[in-house]
């Protein structure tokens, strides 16, 4: 179940929510090892084969994302770190590139996709408790045009996710509606009734007496 106190690290979400009542009371934080960066080198592309498919990728990645970070894999995930690029923050996310360096004969292009390399995917993606992964291929390295490969599960889930948060998105926008016209409609109230307010001042003065025929 999701905090009352909005924290998204406790170790005690879950099991300890109810009993929860006072602010922080069993919030247990769970700690991060901060990952060591990177070296220069390896988020650059070199001479490997498709380096600059993956390199171009990482600054895509880097200009588009906030919030998160997005990093090239050492030794493009043949270490401990798997995967070609790796979005770690709010979302947890392994990316396997794939390209051909080779030019094809013109008006010919083509790309074989390897069951075995979604297979290693997931297996090292589940491994490390990814949220998503997908291969993204070209079929040249040069190539703008860049496609992902992603299993129905995923591809459904990331729709799911879009679906709820449009729906929050509908709610809220709705709700924000209806205050904006009920205050409105208070301050439509209260200038009609400063209105009959002064109307009533004026009938009243129809009755006050005329100070020189008093005398």
């Amino acid at each position: 179940m999701s905090c009352e106190w909005g924290h998204n690290n406790c170790k005690n979400e879950g099991v300890k929510c109810e009993l929860c009542v006072v602010r922080d009371f069993h919030y247990d934080p769970i700690v991060r090892k901060t990952p060591k960066p990177m070296a220069k080198r390896q988020q650059r592309q070199d001479k490997r084969m498709g380096s600059s498919f993956e390199y171009k990728n990482h600054v895509s990645n880097q200009n588009l994302l906030t919030d998160v970070s997005s990093r090239m894999t050492p030794n493009s995930g043949a270490g401990r770190v798997k995967g070609d690029e790796e979005i770690r923050g709010i979302i947890n996310i392994m990316e396997e590139l794939k390209t051909k360096v080779k030019e094809q004969a013109p008006g010919k292009q083509s790309f074989t996709i390897k069951r075995e390399w979604l297979d290693k995917l997931h297996r090292e993606a589940m491994a490390v408790n990814k949220e998503f992964w997908y291969l993204k291929f070209a079929f040249h390295e040069h190539d703008n045009d860049v496609y992902v490969i992603v299993e129905q599960d995923i591809i459904m889930s990331m729709v799911k996710t879009m679906v709820e948060d449009r729906k929050k998105v509908n709610e809220a926008a709705l709700k924000q509606d209806i205050a904006e016209k009920e205050r409105r409609l208070k301050e439509a109230e209260n200038i009609k009734l400063l209105a009959e307010i002064d109307v009533l001042k004026a009938r009243l003065k129809q009755y006050e007496p005329d100070p020189e025929q008093i005398h």
